[in-house]
């Protein structure tokens, strides 16, 4: 074997340690980088979960929280705050789901306008975060819907 190849054969034999060494660094970089976007998701659908139930309830409350007896004197449209209020609970209570469950509610109605917000406040359970030193282990999410009563001809 000739000088030059043997000195060839050392030099690819260094070069295939390294890529060996970088193997695993590489792919513990892939497993982080799945673990953030299978958090990020959670986070997200928690958050879409969050607001298709502020969506219903506020809807709901519009419909159910009409003020009968203002409506039969007067003909007019508005809102009973203390029945959109109760529709806009049972809508959520109806969800029956962990994120929805543990949501902080607050309802703000505007009788005359006859607009109902919701506004949900809660968190959603990360899978892999909480295996991080420092890392948290939840994430908050809120969402806001608001609904008009909208009269037509």
């Amino acid at each position: 074997m000739s000088e030059l190849s043997r000195e060839r054969s050392k030099a690819h034999g260094t070069e295939r340690a390294s890529v060996l060494a970088l193997v695993p660094a590489g792919l513990l970089v892939l497993v982080l980088l799945a673990a953030i976007a299978v958090d990020s998701s959670i986070g997200y659908l928690g958050r879409r979960e969050l607001a298709a139930a502020a969506d219903a309830a506020a809807n709901d409350a519009v419909t159910y929280g009409l003020d009968e007896a203002r409506f039969r004197e007067t003909g007019e449209f508005a809102l009973d705050p203390a029945r959109a209020e109760e529709a806009v609970r049972r809508a959520l209570t109806a969800r029956q789901s962990e994120v929805v469950d543990r949501a902080v509610l607050e309802v703000q109605t505007d009788a005359d306008a006859g607009s109902v917000t919701v506004t949900l406040r809660s968190s959603v359970e990360l899978v892999f975060s909480p295996a991080v030193p420092g890392a948290p282990e939840t994430m908050s999410v809120v969402a806001q819907a608001t609904a008009d009563v909208l009269v037509g001809d």
